[in-house]
C-alpha cells in the first residue's frame, strides 16, 4: 500500500507541473532557434555578378504567441556584396536589398513566399559597404506556417532579394538549432 500511496504523489505532483507549463506556454524555453548559411550560390537562379558572392547567415528565434502562432526575430549578417561607387549612377550607392521572405521549397527549388520580412522598395535596406547586419523583430508567423516550419525547416529557405538579384542575391535553407 505504501507503494501505491508514493506512486499517487509522485503522479500528481507531475500532472500539477504539467498543468502548470500549458498554463503559460510562452516563455523562453519555449522559444525554437532557427539558422541558415546563406550564398548566392544557393540561389534559383544563380545570384548575378556582381553580387554572385554574397555569403552570409540568418539566425531566427520563433518565440511562441497568442493562439499558436510566433513572434519571430531574424537576424541578419550578409557580406560580399556591391560596395558604393562601384557601379555607375544610380546603381552607385551599394547593393540595394529590397525583400526578404522565408518560402517553402527544397535546396534547389524556388518555391513559394509564406513568410515576407519588413524589407520593400519603399523601405529597402542599402549596403554603401557591402555588407549588412540587421535584425527585425515581431514578425508574426501564423500558427499552420509555424507548425510546418518547425515540423520540416530543411523544406524552408530563407533569402534577400537585391535590385540587381530581384529573385534572390542570397538563401539558406533553414536548420534547427
Amino acid at each position: 500500500m505504501k507503494r501505491l500511496g508514493i506512486v499517487v504523489v509522485v503522479c500528481s505532483l507531475f500532472a500539477v507541473g504539467c498543468e502548470s507549463t500549458t498554463e503559460n506556454p510562452v516563455s523562453p524555453s519555449n522559444q525554437v532557434i532557427l539558422a541558415a548559411q546563406m550564398s548566392g550560390s544557393q540561389e534559383v537562379p544563380l545570384a548575378s555578378a556582381p553580387e554572385a558572392n554574397g555569403v552570409g547567415t540568418v539566425q531566427i528565434v520563433m518565440t511562441p504567441a497568442a493562439g499558436g502562432a510566433y513572434s519571430a526575430t531574424f537576424s541578419f549578417s550578409i557580406a560580399g556584396l556591391v560596395r558604393a561607387g562601384v557601379l555607375p549612377a544610380p546603381l552607385d550607392s551599394g547593393s540595394v536589398i529590397v525583400a526578404g521572405h522565408i518560402h517553402r521549397a527544397p535546396a534547389g527549388v524556388a518555391g513559394p513566399v509564406v513568410v515576407p520580412l519588413p524589407i520593400s522598395q519603399a523601405a529597402p535596406l542599402v549596403s554603401p559597404t557591402g555588407s549588412v547586419v540587421v535584425s527585425f523583430s515581431n514578425v508574426t508567423v501564423n500558427a499552420d506556417i509555424a507548425s510546418a516550419i518547425l515540423a520540416d525547416p530543411a523544406g524552408y529557405y530563407i533569402n534577400l532579394h537585391s535590385a540587381l538579384n530581384p529573385a534572390g542575391v542570397v538563401r539558406g535553407q533553414l536548420v534547427r538549432q
